[in-house]
């Protein structure tokens, strides 16, 4: 008998970076202490509902592609 996966919709701050293509934990960081990506909290560490930042990405695109256009200047 195979045992079953199951894929959590919650993601590491690593995860979370590489899902949103961000480069650095500081970023990241800043995202979350600026209240402006969602976040859940547990203990030391951080986790983020997948749905919950797919949600926030749409609402956010223009933003996202304003800083990134930033940085490639």
């Amino acid at each position: 008998m195979r045992a079953t996966l199951i894929e959590s919709p919650y993601l590491t701050a690593r995860e979370a970076m590489a899902y949103l293509k961000i480069e650095s934990l500081q970023s990241l960081y800043r995202l979350i202490t600026e209240h402006r990506l969602p976040a859940h909290r547990r203990g030391r560490l951080y986790l983020f509902d997948r749905r919950e930042i797919d949600s926030w990405v749409h609402g956010h695109a223009s933003e996202i592609e304003t800083q990134r256009a930033k940085r490639r200047a």
